[in-house]
């Protein structure tokens, strides 16, 4: 393998609105969402999540008529300082269900 090269398995689509992460045990934070594929997604958080948390991030996605809410298990997998904006964190989803698993197949297929 090339180093630094994407190891993703599904290419990621640009998906930039507001997002809420919600970590077990603290306040939810107001992010932003950053890129979506069928196996993760990036967000922008004001604080850092360590690498390894299991937590779930809240955001809409466009629909033809209207869009849909996503609730959305993940797993931090990677969190990295981008200065202004906060802390870029990559994440891998958890079991999506219903409305949820629809909406992120259909915007990312």
């Amino acid at each position: 393998m090339i180093p630094g090269a994407n190891r993703r398995i599904h290419p990621r689509k640009v998906l930039r609105g507001p997002a809420t992460i919600v970590v077990p045990g603290q306040p939810p934070r107001d992010g932003k969402t950053w890129d979506l594929g069928l196996d993760g997604m990036s967000v922008l958080s004001p604080r850092p999540i360590p690498p390894g948390t299991r937590c779930e991030v809240r955001f809409d996605l466009p629909g033809v008529d209207h869009p849909t809410h996503v609730t959305a298990p993940v797993k931090v997998l990677y969190c990295s300082y981008c200065g202004a904006d906060g802390f870029k964190v990559g994440t891998a989803f958890g079991d999506l269900v219903g409305e949820s698993l629809d909406a992120v197949k259909g915007f990312a297929e």
